[in-house]
């Protein structure tokens, strides 16, 4: 009797001590709640990180720029064409990298602790004046052996010129002209101004106070140029890399509009005002259709996209709700999608094309440009 006690409490201790599937079920139903509560929570977190190390690299570039200013007295050019037309946006948005030199990016190397790489490059080009820089036939001018041909160093990775966000960045750019010619991604862009480069004109309609925003083609604003105070004028705003290889926006050692600038994202013409605007117009770019990939896809992808020549391109960022943005005093700011892109400010001493009927800005315009004499406060963004 005693035994049959014993192994009767066995027993019992051994069927309590067991799961039956149905409880299992029940534990791992409680775990996949509490990582479906959790996950959000570690996405934002991971997002927010992200985003202040974007703010990071764009305050980084924007007081590089501020530090060119020291030597040059002028922020650096958002391009050197390869010629010098009296109209300096002629041929330079199609290709832009058929025909020009260094862009802003490259100029700033020197104060990004890139000394080395920026040597490397000026020693090719500065024996071939003529030579763009999707060239790679340059000889060095120092009489040494091309140690470093173009192509390698425009391929090259730099992780300040990357926002942890953008899931694109990785993937360089090919340059379908010249076999296995890739390059390296940005996600920042120097802004140009209001219209799209051919609508520029000249460059005496670029320094009109109704266009400019702070770098032009060769020619760009000193910081006492810019009358709207630097603290309220955007120098730098948050670009996207290509959706693919055969898309050139975000291109670092490319110059113009989608490589490495912004320009026409404004509210004159209308099918680019404000960031990250979905207008299929509001990215003007080469190589829209090579990207293989449709319309409505685009536009979903927040990266929509038209045409043949880098001429238009505007703010983008793969955050949530806005982009960062650097003022021209070196600061980091947020823009919300949200921001006024109404016209409803009324320009104090903007000079404009004869003609022209515009005569309203928004928001978002008055920060892009830098001497159409409004000050904006930062609560109105």
């Amino acid at each position: 009797m005693k035994d049959i006690m014993i192994l009767s409490k066995r027993q019992r201790t051994k069927s309590f001590s067991a799961f039956t599937l149905v409880e299992l079920l029940v534990v791992i139903a409680i775990i996949a709640i509490l990582m479906g509560l959790l996950l959000p929570a570690v996405n934002m977190a991971r997002e927010t990180t992200n985003r202040a190390k974007c703010a990071s690299n764009i305050r980084q570039l924007s007081q590089a720029c501020i530090i060119y200013t020291n030597t040059h007295q002028v922020f650096p050019p958002a391009l050197v064409p390869t010629t010098k037309p009296a109209n300096m946006y002629t041929n330079i948005d199609a290709p832009v990298y058929n025909n020009q030199r260094e862009n802003w990016v490259i100029l700033i190397l020197p104060m990004l602790d890139q000394v080395s790489m920026y040597e490397e490059i000026y020693d090719l080009m500065s024996n071939s004046l003529s030579t763009s820089i999707s060239e790679d036939t340059f000889t060095p001018k120092s009489g040494k052996s091309p140690y470093a041909k173009m192509s390698e160093l425009r391929s090259r990775e730099i992780a300040s010129f990357l926002c942890p966000s953008d899931r694109n960045n990785r993937t360089p750019f090919i340059d379908s002209s010249v076999t296995g010619t890739s390059w390296g991604r940005l996600n920042y862009g120097a802004n140009i101004g209001l219209l799209k480069a051919e609508e520029m004109g000249n460059m005496g309609n670029w320094q009109k106070s109704a266009y400019c925003g702070v770098m032009g083609p060769r020619f760009t604003m000193t910081p006492n140029d810019i009358s709207d105070g630097r603290s309220q004028t955007i120098l730098l705003s948050e670009i996207r890399s290509g959706l693919n290889g055969s898309d050139p926006r975000g291109t670092w050692a490319m110059g113009g509009a989608g490589p490495s600038a912004t320009c026409g994202n404004g509210s004159i013409g209308g099918q680019a005002a404000g960031p990250n605007n979905t207008n299929p117009e509001s990215d003007y770019i080469q190589n829209c259709s090579a990207t293989g990939i449709d319309e409505k896809e685009r536009a979903r992808l927040g990266m929509p996209c038209t045409g043949s020549t880098n001429s238009r391109a505007g703010a983008r960022s793969s955050h949530s709700g806005g982009v960062n943005v650097a003022f021209a005093d070196g600061s980091a700011h947020w823009i919300s999608n949200e921001i006024n892109i109404s016209k409803s400010v009324d320009p104090d001493s903007a000079e404009f094309q004869q003609g022209q009927t515009e005569t309203q800005f928004t928001i978002w315009d008055c920060l892009i440009l830098s001497k159409d004499g409004k000050v904006i406060s930062a609560s109105d963004y």
